[in-house]
Formats: C-alpha cells, sequence, structure tokens
C-alpha cells in the first residue's frame, strides 16, 4: 500500500512540474517550486520569493518526554467551542536519548506567563530568513529582531542566500550583529534560484563564513550549510569541492524510496526535511513525513550526522504564478511542536518556516517592508503569537521537559472571510484547495487552572470549561469586527481580552492568511 502511495505521488509530481503548478500532496511524495526574483523600486530591490516544496514520507520511533496533557503545569485539551466539551489527550511517553546535538544553543529563561524546568539542552532551534526580504535592514535591525528570537529561545538564522549582489551585504551584517549578540547564523543556498553551473557562490560564501564567530556548528567543530533545494543539482563530489569540510544538511527533495540519501549523496552530513511543517493531505500534521523520512535517509547519527525538520504556523500565497494553501487547520502550529518534543530523541534541530516569508504566509516575525508584492495578504496580518508561544515549546523542545505556566496567557487567530465567499475585485481565483481550510476560530489558552472561557464575536458567544495547562479550542467563526475572551475562575473574572480580529463575508480580493493576536 505505502509503495503504490509513492509511485502515485511521483506521477503525480511529474505532471504537475511539467505543468508549472504546486501539487496538493500524495503520500509519499510532494512538491513545490521556489524561485526568487528581484523587483526594483525607487527606494528598494527587493527578491519575491516564489516557492513551492518537494519533499517525501519519513519513519521514526518514538522517543522523548510526554506531551504537555500528562503534567498538571502544562496539559492539553483539545475543545470544540459548539458544545462547550471537553477531550483531553495524553501520551506517557517519557523515554529520552542523547543526539550530535549542534554547538550554540540557548535555553529561553521564561516569559512572563511560563517558567522554564532546568532540564538538558542538547538542541537547537533556526529560523529561516529569507535575506532577499531584508533589502533596507540596518545593523539596528538586525539586532532587534535577533534579540527578539533569542528571547523565544531561538538560536540561529539560517539565511536563505539568492543571486542579488546587494544580498552579500546583508548577509555579512547579519553575522557581524549576531556575533556582537551571542547569536547564530549558517548559510542556506537556494538552489532554485542560484542554479547549479555557479559553484563559486557557494565556495565564496563557505569559506568566509566557516571560521566567524557566529556560525553555527555542530558538536564536532564544523560549519553546518544547508540548502532549498539542489538535490539534482550537483554530484556529491561536486558539492564536496565547493563545501570543504563543512557538516552539509542539504533539504534535498530526491524520490528516496529506491536509495537512501547518504547513498545518493555521501558528502550528506545530515537531512533537513522541508515539508514536515505542513500535511500533505487534508488532515491534521502527524509524524508521517518524519517517520518515512528517517527510515530512507540512511543516516548516521552516532557518528555525527544531523537530522533536522520543520515547523511552520500557516501557510497562503496568492501570486498570478503560485496561488494555493495547505492544510493550515486543527492547531497546526502547537501540535507540529508536541509532535516535536514527543519525538525530539530523533530530531537534532528544528528549523521554523519562516521568520520572514511573507509571500507564502509563514512568517512568525514582525512584518517589514521589503515584502515581495505581498501586502495585499501580509499588511494588517500580525503573527507575532506564534513568536510568542515559541519560548515555551522551544524550552520543552530543548530540555525535554514542560515549562510551568505562571500566569493565563490566551492566544487567537482566525481567517478575515469565508472559505465558499466570492470577492468582488480579485483578478485571481481562489487558491488551490482552498476548501482544506474551515471557517473556524482557533483559541489556544494557557491556563494556570480550571475554568470557563467565554468567546464572543458580534453577536455570538461560546463557552468551555477549560482546565489546567494548554487548552486548544475551536469555535465558528462569527461576523464581527473583534474577538472577545473573558476567563473566569470561581466565580472571579481573570482577564477580559479583546483581539482586533475581524471576520465577515464580502471580501474585495481573497485572503486566506490568519491575523493573530495574544493577551491579555
Amino acid at each position: 500500500m505505502v509503495a503504490l502511495s509513492h509511485s502515485f505521488a511521483i506521477l503525480l509530481v511529474s505532471y504537475l512540474v511539467s505543468a508549472k503548478l504546486s501539487h496538493p500532496h500524495a503520500a509519499g511524495h510532494h512538491e513545490r517550486h521556489h524561485a526568487l526574483a528581484s523587483k526594483r523600486s525607487a527606494l528598494a530591490r527587493r527578491a519575491v520569493s516564489k516557492r513551492a516544496i518537494c519533499q517525501k514520507r519519513i519513519s521514526g520511533a518514538h522517543s522523548s518526554t510526554s506531551s504537555p496533557s500528562s503534567v498538571t503545569s502544562g496539559a492539553s485539551s483539545d475543545s470544540n467551542g459548539d458544545n462547550g466539551s471537553s477531550n483531553n489527550t495524553t501520551d506517557d511517553d517519557k523515554s529520552s536519548s542523547s543526539s550530535p546535538g549542534v554547538k550554540g544553543h540557548s535555553n529561553p529563561s521564561g516569559g512572563k506567563w511560563w517558567s522554564a524546568t532546568s532540564g538538558a539542552n542538547d538542541k537547537t532551534i533556526i529560523a529561516h530568513f529569507i535575506v532577499g526580504n531584508a533589502y533596507s535592514y540596518t545593523p539596528s535591525q538586525w539586532a532587534s529582531e535577533i534579540k527578539m528570537a533569542a528571547a523565544q529561545g531561538i538560536d540561529a538564522f539560517a539565511l536563505n542566500l539568492g543571486y542579488d549582489s546587494w544580498q552579500a551585504g546583508q548577509v555579512q551584517s547579519a553575522y557581524d550583529v549576531a556575533a556582537a549578540n551571542g547569536f547564530k547564523m549558517l548559510l542556506s543556498f537556494d538552489m532554485t534560484v542560484l542554479g547549479c553551473g555557479d559553484g563559486n557562490i557557494v565556495r565564496s560564501n563557505v569559506n568566509k563564513y566557516t571560521d566567524h564567530p557566529a556560525q553555527l556548528k555542530d558538536n564536532g567543530g564544523k560549519a553546518i550549510v544547508t540548502t532549498f533545494d539542489g538535490g539534482n543539482c550537483k554530484s556529491s563530489g561536486e558539492w564536496q569541492s565547493e563545501l570543504g569540510g563543512s557538516r552539509f544538511v542539504p533539504a534535498f527533495f530526491n524520490d528516496l524510496n529506491s536509495a537512501s540519501l547518504k547513498s545518493l549523496y555521501p558528502v550528506a552530513g545530515g537531512d533537513l526535511l522541508w515539508g514536515g511543517a505542513w500535511p500533505k493531505f487534508d488532515e491534521p500534521i502527524s509524524w508521517s513525513e518524519d517517520s518515512f523520512r528517517i527510515s530512507r535517509n540512511g543516516l548516521n547519527r552516532g557518528a555525527g550526522d544531523l537530522y533536522i525538520t520543520t515547523v511552520a504556523p500557516w501557510f497562503f500565497t496568492h501570486y498570478g504564478s503560485k496561488n494555493f494553501i495547505w492544510h493550515n487547520d486543527d492547531h497546526l502550529w502547537n501540535n507540529r511542536w508536541e509532535d516535536l518534543v514527543q519525538h525530539r530523541g530523533q530530531v537534532d534541530a528544528v528549523e521554523i518556516v519562516s521568520w520572514n516569508d511573507y509571500g507564502e504566509s509563514t512568517y512568525i516575525g514582525p512584518v517589514g517592508k521589503d515584502q515581495p508584492g505581498s501586502e495585499a495578504w501580509v499588511n494588517g496580518f500580525d503573527h507575532r503569537a506564534f513568536l510568542e508561544m515559541t519560548g515555551y515549546y522551544a524550552s520543552a523542545f530543548k530540555s525535554g521537559e514542560w515549562p510551568s505556566i505562571t500566569s493565563d496567557k490566551i492566544f487567537i487567530y482566525g481567517r478575515p472571510h469565508g472559505v465558499n465567499d466570492q470577492a468582488s475585485g480579485d483578478s485571481l481565483s481562489r487558491p488551490e484547495r482552498f476548501n482544506w481550510v474551515s471557517d473556524r476560530l482557533w483559541v489556544v489558552l494557557f491556563s494556570t487552572g480550571s475554568g470557563s472561557l467565554t468567546v464572543t464575536q458580534g453577536s455570538s458567544s461560546s463557552t468551555t470549561q477549560v482546565k489546567a495547562g494548554v487548552n486548544k479550542i475551536s469555535i465558528p467563526l462569527g461576523v464581527a469586527s473583534s474577538v472577545t475572551a473573558i476567563l473566569r475562575r470561581g466565580g472571579d473574572q481573570v482577564f477580559e481580552f479583546t483581539a482586533p480580529i475581524s471576520f465577515g463575508h464580502s471580501p474585495k480580493a481573497y485572503n486566506f492568511n490568519v491575523n493573530a493576536a495574544v493577551g491579555p
């Protein structure tokens, strides 16, 4: 059955690539194409990120810690706000295992609403950073965003490097500012942009930054270098000649059904699974992509090979050449992080996709001004609530212990219009797979104790009983200009928070991005 689904997926990929479309995924294979093209304006030249991913299903065993539902301070419940019922899910797998690891870890010290444990710290958190969306960055802006990331347990930025000549200066600035702030950087060569013929850009950048004090290295002192695609670009020997002694952890999209990554590319010192962050069907996220990949990449982690996988909060893109979504529902961000904590023994590092990829709505950092023509669906749609949740999950992933929730905190996010609404002024159609999301408001309450949460949207209201820990709630989206949440406990009101999240049924243009808010 698995072999059949993989074969079908490969045929589907071939068809969609020839049609220059990104395809819905099948069991074994999912592909997107990513292209960065320069845009010029009177003030700036920016890279347009147009991506499409290619990946495979992957396998692995359990490891690591209990899920947040197994401890009082991090209890997790999934609640359906239609009837206020709550179903707890528990995983008591508390085994752990050591990993080769990466140098340069930092432990988030704890936010105002959670407190970190003192567990081991042998894991690394990376955020994918599109240099093409940083044309106007100054050293002070690099410093500000580096500090913002580090405060939430992020250790490094993977700098997605394209061909624009000005990007070299920003990469240098990023490394220098990172060194001054105890942060790390690594190079991520975007091979869908750079192409296969010019090995000098890889060789020169690797030589330049290998010994930079901000370079992220493995525990053996090797500089870590990654890619976006490039698997069918060069031979293993060609890569070796360009990379020198680096630890090469590429995001290659080769078919691994008949041969392992290591047999295809002995130069690989690790594997980066790009597409594990999203489900490949209209269903909740699971560990199946990682499971298949781990079973097929041929890594020897005992000898230092690194396995890096990904997490993302959302995905929506709306260009003429690229107009689609993935299954973003079912608390994608939280459930993926819970999977990562549960399986932490199989993973050396997590790469957040992304810090600033506005074109695909995956950003968790602040919205910048160097956008790739994505303003229509990004401006006014803040994702920093996902960043604020990151520290809690980063602490659990790194230490193997869930943090204590010390004060109540709520996160709310939702889309601006209905799935089936018709836009009055959009030259493009609704995105492919538009019906892979539902008209629901997503709520995550980190609660210090039991109580009741009432969420009001315009004239509609829903009350859910909550418990201590992580409560994941969804309710139907209602027409409103804002959302108000009231938490009550023991007859007393704990907080009232109003989120600037609106929903209606008369869009001018299609926007399947989400606006996210955090309070109180």
